[in-house]
């Protein structure tokens, strides 16, 4: 009986436990308030009230002249905001800049910021100016010796090298300095015919018989003239009376030996080239200048150019242009004469020259101040001298001058254009949907403006995660997963600026300019957050990291540059460059194997031979990059699909 009444007492408790776990569970389900979240990630700071009539809740929310608390965000992804200037971006760990404040509903590209805001992104203008331009054209060549003394010594008669006295290249030689001695039978027999027309001269003979001796004397002493010997050499054949096989050929003028072309026992025959002397103190420097930028060159023109060897600065003038352009390489010679005598000037020195040329009164501005997207041009103006509004304005360029461009128009003199701070400016531009540089049509281009929740410019403090489970893939993505799956396009500016200087100086066979731009693009790879997914792209870029300035051959440097470029492809074809890049392939590169590379341009120079065939090559095909600064037709817009399910 006991064990019954035990049993119905268990029963009855589980009873009771399963009823009370049912009523819970039922209360917890049953909404209390008739509210309309649309964001309920797990850790949200921001909830969409949309159905309520709240003031800003602040601790302040009875007071409406409450001055509402100043945002920050990150000028690289501009959806992020926090309340925080300290705080860091999740994404990039960049430091965080204010937001401006401004009317949101305008469809103007305007902006306006506070003075405190200013002063903290360092916004910096320049006034629109008109002055006298200067087109800067950049050549590479090298220096030659003076073709106008070049002096070839050659044999006058056929015979044998006795002995050379000058018998290396590069010998510095003076005038009258014996050069070859030369054994000839031809000299032997002219000498003796010489000795017997002197004996005829001066035997005393009729008068008809005399002046036939003496023309026979004229013409035995020009026949030896014209086999190579001086008059004061036939002079000591006739006061000696005894004739020799051999004539000794003297330097005549000072020089460098630059060619020795016969041994000591060759036979030549009259005519031969047995040496070559240049004037090491008479240099041409010859430049080659592409098709393009002929008419910016003239004979008489003076330019001033510098030696890779030492820097020293030297001056010239134009004496030449080649008469045709080279099929190739499609360029001209243009030989500039060395006004000034430089004694340690080397002819195959490598040179450089900045060729200025005046192109008289142009409007300008700051090279830094517009934003560039193929052929559209943005720059920002300010409305006026202490103002803190700034609005967007389309600009036609002309000519690169130096550090400045020419303005076509869209701009007037005296205007105060924005050289510092632009991208942040546009940044903000797009966050509130308006017409901006990478987004000319206005709605934004963080990726995040059709999202359910706030608006791009609505106050959202220390937000660091979303919900956004309505696009059916992964209910939260944190912001640390985020930082390890992606990289912006705008991170990776600074690589792809330092992979384009790197090929600049290669196709102009500046290994010193190499070294300073591969020492830039390290540093710009190392200060990338790099998400695993990438890791054998990375260590394709960190191709001799830390070793550039060691590279003491351009061949090396050219090697290196296969590796950048094969990891710089892979990054472009998955989008993740801004603006269109053409992909450039030599099949002669590398022993025949071929090597590709990547120009901002469809004019193909090509790094891997430089000068040598600048222009052998193909365009493989065009990359487009980004649209609008944070989307891509590659595989960056895939990865970002990835990240956000699918924007």
């Amino acid at each position: 009986m006991k064990n019954i009444n035990m049993i119905k007492i268990i029963a009855a408790i589980f009873v009771l436990i399963v009823i009370a776990t049912t009523i819970l569970g039922i209360q917890f389900q049953t909404p209390k308030d008739d509210h309309n979240h649309t964001e309920t990630t797990e850790n949200a700071q921001v909830v969409d009230h949309s159905n309520h009539n709240h003031a800003l809740s602040n601790g302040n929310s009875d007071n409406p002249f409450v001055e509402e608390a100043q945002l920050y965000t990150c000028s690289m992804h501009p959806h992020f905001r926090s309340e925080d200037p300290n705080e860091r971006c999740p994404i990039c760990g960049m430091e965080l800049v204010p937001v401006a404040r401004g009317n949101d509903e305008s469809e103007t590209s305007n902006v306006e910021f506070s003075d405190r805001s200013l002063a903290l992104l360092n916004v910096q203008t320049q006034p629109v100016v008109r002055a006298e331009g200067q087109q800067q054209l950049r050549v590479t060549g090298q220096l030659e010796f003076d073709e106008r003394a070049l002096t070839s010594i050659s044999a006058w008669t056929g015979g044998r090298i006795e002995r050379l006295h000058v018998n290396y290249t590069g010998a510095s030689v003076s005038k009258n300095d014996p050069l070859v001695e030369l054994y000839s039978p031809e000299l032997l027999v002219a000498q003796q015919e010489l000795l017997q027309a002197q004996k005829n001269a001066n035997t005393s003979v009729p008068g008809f018989l005399q002046e036939s001796n003496q023309t026979t004397l004229r013409a035995a002493r020009e026949r030896l003239r014209l086999l190579g010997l001086t008059q004061a050499q036939i002079d000591a054949v006739i006061a000696s009376k005894t004739a020799s096989d051999r004539v000794l050929i003297r330097s005549p003028s000072a020089g460098l030996v630059v060619a020795r072309n016969v041994a000591q026992g060759d036979y030549v025959n009259a005519g031969d080239s047995l040496l070559e002397l240049a004037d090491n103190n008479k240099m041409w420097a010859v430049f080659e200048v592409f098709e393009r930028d002929l008419g910016l060159v003239e004979v008489g023109q003076h330019i001033e150019f510098a030696l890779q060897s030492s820097g020293k600065s030297i001056h010239g003038e134009i004496i030449s242009v080649a008469p045709r352009i080279d099929a190739e390489r499609r360029t001209r010679e243009v030989r500039v004469a060395i006004s000034e005598s430089e004694q340690l000037l080397t002819a195959g020195a490598f040179t450089s020259a900045n060729v200025q040329i005046p192109i008289g009164n142009v409007l300008m501005i700051p090279a830094s101040a517009p934003l560039i997207t193929g052929k559209r041009a943005v720059v920002y103006v300010r409305d006026a001298e202490q103002s803190g509004s700034f609005s967007a304005r389309n600009v036609e360029l002309g000519r690169k001058l130096g550090n400045n461009y020419e303005v076509l128009e869209g701009l007037a003199e005296g205007e105060l254009v924005v050289s510092r701070g632009a991208f942040l400016i546009d940044s903000e531009l797009q966050l509130r949907g308006q017409p901006s540089m990478m987004a000319p049509e206005g709605g934004g281009a963080t990726g995040h403006e059709n999202h359910g929740g706030s608006a791009a410019n609505e106050p959202v403090a220390n937000t660091t995660a979303t919900d956004h489970s309505a696009h059916n893939n992964q209910s939260t993505n944190s912001s640390a997963t985020i930082a390890q799956n992606q990289v912006d396009a705008a991170d990776l500016a600074p690589v792809f600026t330092a992979y384009n200087d790197m090929w600049q100086a290669l196709q102009s066979d500046s290994l010193a300019e190499w070294q300073a731009a591969a020492g830039d693009f390290h540093e710009s790879v190392a200060a990338v957050n790099w998400p695993d997914s990438l890791s054998s792209v990375v260590e394709q870029l960190n191709t001799g990291a830390g070793h550039a300035h060691h590279v003491a051959a351009i061949s090396t440097a050219r090697n290196q540059f296969h590796a950048h470029s094969q990891a710089m492809i892979e990054l472009a074809e998955a989008g993740y460059h801004q603006g269109e890049l053409h992909v450039m392939f030599c099949p002669m590169a590398r022993s025949g194997q071929g090597a590709s590379w990547l120009q901002q341009d469809d004019e193909l120079l090509n790094p891997y031979y430089g000068a040598m065939m600048l222009r052998c090559g193909d365009n493989q095909g065009v990359l487009p990059g980004t649209n609008n600064g944070s989307e891509s037709s590659g595989g960056m817009s895939n990865q970002h699909n990835h990240v956000h399910g699918g924007h």
